[in-house]
């Protein structure tokens, strides 16, 4: 497969799929999912806009950090009590201070701009991933295709979360380290940090054999100097907000515990006859993550900056919480550099396509929760 096409095709519909969410009056907010469960509690600036508001439920976490967005200073006082976990939340700031930037500060052109932020960086990844996927073949374009199109990205673009910005931080870095610009990677870890904490365990990727003069001398000093803007930043969130870890503490537990748990649930309801995507694409997706891990423990490539990354989530895994699989799509998020790193490396596998659909399982509900 020469053409371009189909890369053309794909990319059509993801935006014409964005654009069927525009209104006139709302603009993008509907990817923001506020909801009226907390439209009392909105910061001042945001009340007599016009946002879309699901009128049931208690909408979903980019209503939060858009109101982050408005006020990245947390010198609102309103975000205590607007935000669900006030210093959880602002801990994830950067795309937020991107959105003020870009919105010039003007809190309706903000909030939209942090709804197509993720749209943004689906794009970017749209673009950058032929680096890792040469060639206009069959199986680039089908690894490339879903990459962008798995539950990991397409859920960060629909709710307007911090996963897709994160992963696309670490491929910015990982391009940086390919190429030989070791201070441009640690600058684009430090902003994965600001975006997602957990991406500072990405900064294995800089533990290389080749690097000079020792490769975990090395690793540490670009762990720790990527660390600091996130330490700083958490000092001033605290200082705001008080050091509660708040919303994050169910996010782990220990190893392979919740991820039993999440298969005993969803076979329990399949067997009695709750064919509920959460259910069924749930079960595919603890096992389709399971087998990504272990192919890649299996199958080491240490030279390979996206095996050490992909190595590193695989070790992350069985030690995420009932918080994340409670809906297993935020599980999927979370490991979507795992999901990343895996797509990639099969790429030249001889065995392909058979390694494609087991990594990729709910590839069809991600397709399905995307429409509008």
């Amino acid at each position: 497969m020469k053409a371009r096409w189909p890369y053309a095709a794909v990319i059509a519909v993801f935006l014409a799929l964005v654009a069927a969410r525009w209104d006139a009056r709302t603009g993008f907010t509907s990817l923001l999912h506020f909801s009226e469960g907390y439209a009392a509690r909105r910061i001042a600036p945001l009340r007599d806009l016009p946002l879309a508001t699901m009128p049931a439920g208690n909408g979903y976490d980019g209503q939060f950090y858009a109101q982050l967005a408005v006020a990245p200073g947390l010198r609102d006082p309103g975000l205590a009590t607007a935000l669900d976990a006030p210093a959880y939340r602002a801990r994830r700031i950067l795309p937020a201070w991107t959105a003020w930037l870009l919105g010039l500060g003007r809190p309706w052109l903000v909030v939209n701009v942090f709804a197509l932020l993720n749209v943004g960086c689906w794009l970017a990844l749209a673009w950058l991933l032929p680096r890792w996927l040469p060639g206009k073949d069959l199986r680039s374009f089908a690894a490339w295709a879903c990459c962008l199109l798995g539950l990991g990205c397409l859920d960060s673009v629909r709710l307007s979360l911090t996963d897709l910005p994160a992963s696309l931080l670490l491929a910015v870095g990982i391009c940086a380290i390919e190429t030989g610009r070791r201070r441009s990677a640690v600058l684009a870890f430090a902003g994965a940090a600001l975006t997602k904490e957990t991406s500072l365990l990405a900064c294995g990727v800089f533990g290389d054999s080749t690097a000079r003069p020792s490769p975990w001398r090395n690793a540490l000093v670009c762990t720790a100097t990527a660390a600091v803007p996130l330490v700083l930043w958490s000092f001033y969130v605290g200082s705001v907000f008080g050091f509660s870890t708040g919303l994050g503490e169910g996010n782990f537990d220990w190893p392979g515990l919740a991820w039993t748990r999440h298969l005993r649930e969803c076979g329990r309801s399949l067997l009695a006859g709750d064919f509920d995507g959460r259910y069924s694409f749930g079960l595919l997706a603890a096992l389709s993550l399971a087998w990504q891990a272990v192919w890649i423990w299996r199958h080491p490539e240490p030279r390979n900056p996206w095996w050490r990354i992909g190595a590193v989530y695989a070790l992350l895994l069985p030690l995420l919480g009932d918080g994340v699989w409670h809906g297993y799509w935020a599980a999927l998020r979370a490991m979507l550099p795992l999901t990343l790193a895996y797509t990639l490396l099969i790429r030249n596998e001889r065995r392909f396509w058979l390694l494609l659909l087991p990594g990729h399982a709910t590839l069809p509900h991600a397709l399905w929760r995307f429409l509008p």
